[in-house]
């Protein structure tokens, strides 16, 4: 048995090691703003921590197009062809000039929405301070370290980025009038994580970033179009109903539900970290009962952890929130049963449809998922029937959608065994 492991070990070593950088990684993401929490919660209260909530949600949506879908296609292409420093060049290069583009872009759009709508005119400097979370996609190459499989420096950077934001929350944040510094601090760490991260792509990876010809700038664009589609629709329906919330029902119940979604991200990530710290060598290897190894271990681990918050989600919630954020006990609890559909979805979806070159068919399951999301809320909508709770079911709705539609497609063509 101690041999069958070792073996098993030093066969999935790159697996292994990746997994454990990212569980570093993912941890401080994770325990951090639980830290913070609490503390925002109270000194800012319900209503005003719920318009940061708000704001951050809607730069989400400009973190999504400055991503362009490249923490999948760009980091498919660096983990094939990191031994080829020309090609590798050409693909770093033109991942950034892209990302540039569409940052000013997003910075423009963003402009003009504060223009022109007065409810975003009142908080301006909120969205203009909380646009510098946007460096994080500009300036941290996260899909180059994947592909390389150097998660150490994924690591190391955001854990010193983010443990500058936490000092920084709590030596200079003191009442509600200080809530301004919330965005401002995160720009900063993310800001200062990309500039570090930049240094080691050029100086440690000795990268060249250069200009490249508008074709092969154009082709790595339309190669990354589909998954940025996929990444809209997702979106949609992942990020939408914290807006959708802050729109029709007030931003308190915007801070119940973001306390269910902080929970819901703890479940959905140590499949998540699995399922990046996998992908390179599941890319490579193309094998379908590796995939199927991995799902089973993050569908376990998914379900456990599932379980524990059913159980204790009264506790979680005072511990966190205190006694006066009781209602988000419920949201919690609906918003966790979509973790054990991303369990499944990760490993039928982007590794295994991705791996195996059904982009094509991996877009419209994605897309199909958005558009499922606005047509449910539709009826929510005109039927007077958009709560917290239904929103929160929802959530859950679509991602079971898109976990069945991807288990057809994979049984279609023969990728199930």
């Amino acid at each position: 048995m101690i041999d069958r492991l070792k073996k098993l070990f030093i066969s999935n070593k790159s697996i292994v090691s990746n997994f454990s950088y990212l569980s570093a990684f993912q941890l401080f993401n994770i325990l951090l703003p639980l830290v913070t929490y609490p503390y925002l919660i109270r000194v800012l209260g319900a209503e005003i921590y719920g318009v940061v909530i708000f704001s951050q949600a809607i730069m989400m949506y400009f973190s999504m197009l400055i991503n362009f879908g490249f923490n999948i296609s760009a980091t498919k292409d660096v983990a094939e062809y990191r031994k080829d420093c020309k090609k590798l060049n050409e693909i770093v290069s033109s991942v950034f000039i892209i990302k540039t583009f569409l940052w000013i872009v997003s910075f423009i759009i963003l402009g003009g929405l504060i223009l022109f709508i007065p409810s975003l005119q009142k908080h301006s400097l909120l969205f203009v301070f909380s646009f510098g979370i946007t460096f994080n996609e500009l300036l941290f190459p996260q899909w180059f370290f994947q592909g390389i499989e150097k998660m150490k420096y994924i690591t190391i950077i955001n854990i010193i980025s983010k443990i500058l934001f936490t000092v920084l929350i709590f030596v200079f944040i003191k009442n509600e009038q200080d809530y301004l510094l919330v965005p401002l601090f995160q720009g900063m760490g993310a800001f200062i994580g990309g500039v570090i991260a930049i240094y080691v792509v050029l100086v440690k990876e000795k990268v060249i970033i250069g200009l490249q010809k508008i074709p092969i700038i154009k082709y790595y664009f339309l190669e990354s179009l589909p998954l940025f589609i996929s990444a809209a629709s997702v979106q949609i329906y992942v990020n939408a109903n914290k807006v959708l919330v802050g729109t029709f029902l007030g931003m308190t119940e915007v801070a119940y539900y973001d306390l269910g979604e902080k929970v819901l991200r703890l479940i959905k990530t140590p499949v998540g970290m699995l399922g990046q710290a996998a992908f390179p060598s599941l890319a490579i290897q193309k094998s379908v009962t590796k995939i199927n190894n991995v799902m089973k271990a993050g569908v376990f681990l998914t379900s456990g952890l599932v379980f524990f918050v059913f159980i204790f989600s009264d506790l979680i919630v005072t511990m966190l929130g205190g006694s006066g954020m009781q209602k988000a006990v419920p949201i919690m609890r609906i918003l966790s049963l979509s973790g054990l559909m991303v369990a499944f979805s990760q490993f039928l979806g982007t590794s295994r449809l991705i791996i195996f070159g059904y982009k094509k068919e991996f877009t419209q399951v994605i897309a199909s998922s958005g558009i499922v999301f606005c047509i449910a809320g539709f009826f929510l909508y005109v039927s007077d029937n958009v709560t917290v709770i239904s929103l929160s079911w929802l959530a859950v709705a679509v991602e079971t959608w898109v976990t069945v539609a991807f288990l057809w497609i994979n049984y279609k063509y023969k990728l199930l065994v």
